[in-house]
């Protein structure tokens, strides 16, 4: 009777996790696919192809794995409910992003490319050589740094403004910015973003004000554009409970329109794209996002240029920069596959910047691109 009884309770165990499996999977195989993912900002994978060589050649299986996890059905509830469960056994990360006080999303700096520093300083150094001029280097550390006074008790980072200052001592030749003591324990940085914010650009400004134009910083105004920005921290830590931010539009005191050339000839007549506010990567906003090349024209009748090599950190300080310079050219060297140089063209009255976050500096040597 025994044996029976458990019998029964084993084929019903595996009858209902059966059903469950089964159930499952043709939920997940009719539920709507999307194409892509709203708050993890990236496209979700298409389904393999059927092909005899995809199949017979092992690729599929992979394939299929991934588009089924990026597919499966209430998909951003998972995501969100392992974050969740996470913090409750007593995490202080996710995804390699520190869930920070007041809303502080902020991502862990603990390893850096030692041949990638030595390469992209070696590429500064010879460019200059090259246009015989001192480059402009700002080398901005992240939020990890910056924001650090929000950081969970435990939080482990690399000390950026020290590896900053090394990189520093590297470029004797060149007219360096240091702006670490600008952005420590500051609210120059987003919440949910990787970016500094307006506050932390506005500091860099400053800085070159200082060290590069010699002029007066200009005054600004800020009118909130929208309220519900949701950066790359956000889309990467799981924590899709946090509120969104606001993002500003930054005018200077006196008028002074601008139009921006793109790589394609495609012109704006405005810093910013009002189109990419209601999209998910709302930071675009600022000079239409990453381009390969982009010619800023300004109603400044002075007659400097500025060429920039800069990562997405430049963008939410063109607006600024703006004010200093009839011409600037904007370069990022991921893309762009032309002679730097030769947009240098008259050195006495072009200031040549390269400006790039730590992370994208010390990790990726597209700067390698730059002679």
């Amino acid at each position: 009777m025994k044996k029976k009884k458990m019998r029964i309770i084993q084929i019903t165990t595996v009858s209902v996790f059966v059903v469950l499996i089964f159930a499952v999977t043709i939920t997940n195989l009719a539920y709507p696919k999307a194409t892509f993912s709203e708050n993890e900002n990236r496209v979700l994978s298409p389904f393999p192809s059927l092909s005899l060589s995809n199949i017979f050649g092992g690729d599929f299986d992979d394939q299929f794995e991934t588009w089924f996890a990026d597919h499966f059905f209430a998909r951003d509830t998972w995501i969100q409910a392992k974050a969740a469960a996470r913090i409750s056994a007593g995490a202080i990360e996710n995804n390699s992003v520190y869930l920070g006080s007041n809303g502080h999303l902020i991502g862990s700096y603990t390893s850096y490319d030692t041949a990638a520093i030595g390469l992209n300083i070696q590429s500064i150094n010879e460019f200059s050589q090259e246009i015989k001029q001192k480059v402009n280097v700002m080398i901005v550390p992240g939020s990890a740094y910056g924001s650090s006074q929000y950081l969970p008790s435990g939080a482990y980072n690399l000390d950026e403004a020290d590896l900053i200052s090394q990189i520093y001592a590297q470029m004797p030749e060149q007219n360096t910015l240091n702006v670490c003591e600008e952005l420590h324990n500051t609210d120059a940085y987003f919440k949910t973003d990787h970016h500094w914010n307006t506050a932390g650009a506005y500091a860099a400004y400053q800085k070159i004000c200082a060290s590069v134009t010699k002029t007066v910083p200009q005054s600004f105004t800020y009118t909130e554009v929208a309220d519900d920005f949701k950066g790359t921290m956000y889309s990467k830590s799981g924590a899709f409970w946090n509120q969104g931010e606001s993002l500003y539009r930054i005018d200077p005191a006196s008028d002074n329109p601008a139009t921006v050339t793109m790589e394609d000839g495609t012109v704006m007549d405005s810093l910013y794209n009002d189109a990419n506010l209601s999209g998910k990567d709302k930071y675009t906003y600022y000079i239409d996002g990453n381009h390969a090349y982009e010619k800023i024209q300004t109603s400044v009748n002075n007659g400097k240029k500025a060429v920039i090599v800069k990562d997405s950190y430049a963008h939410i300080l063109v607006p600024y920069l703006a004010q200093e310079y009839s011409e600037i050219d904007l370069i990022d060297l991921r893309y762009y596959k032309n002679a730097v140089s030769s947009l240098v063209s008259d050195p006495g009255s072009t200031d040549v910047y390269v400006i790039y976050s730590l992370d994208e500096f010390a990790g990726t040597r597209s700067l390698a691109a730059l002679w």
